[in-house]
This record gives C-alpha cells, structure tokens and sequence, in this order.
C-alpha cells in the first residue's frame, strides 16, 4: 500500500502534486521518490527487481533516490529550499 506526496516551491513555483510512493501486496515493483539531474524534476518512478530505475519524465538514469520519508528537499529548478507535503489518499 502505498501513499501520495505533492512537491512545491515557494519560490520558483516548480510544483508536482500527485506522486505517488510505497509498496503494494508484492516485494517488487515499489513505486520510489527521486530527483533527476537531466531534467531537474522530483518524481517517483517504478522499482523492479534488477532494473536500473528511469524518469518518469524524461527516462534518463540519472537518478538520486530519496528516502520515501522526505519532507525537505532543495528545488530541482532554483535550488531553494522546499517541501514534500503527505496529501490525502491511498493506493494499492
């Protein structure tokens, strides 16, 4: 069962408002928070077992995956200091 999270800056107005993260019923896939370095975008992306983890954007591989637990994280397009907000619901 997973959970959404939406991502916005106060200053740039870059905003992401339903990414979804956690696991189902299964060990994998897991949907998982990450910060892309080609497109300057925060996301989750599906992880399969053996697979190196893409974009949901741009596909790259250029990844930092977060903790699913991040609530501050510097804004991927003006660096400034911004939130992962918990936003209602619920996935399975």
């Amino acid at each position: 069962m997973g959970n959404f999270v939406g991502f916005k800056c106060k200053f740039c107005q870059y905003e992401e408002s339903n990414i979804g993260i956690g696991r189902g019923k299964t060990e994998f896939p897991f949907l998982a928070l990450y910060r892309c370095h080609h497109c300057n975008t925060i996301g989750s992306t599906w992880i399969h077992e053996n697979k190196i983890p893409r974009c949901s954007q741009c596909y790259d591989d250029a990844l930092t995956m977060l903790p699913d637990d991040t609530r501050r994280v510097n804004c991927p397009k003006c660096g400034e200091p911004a939130v992962i907000a918990p936003k209602e619901g619920s996935w399975e």
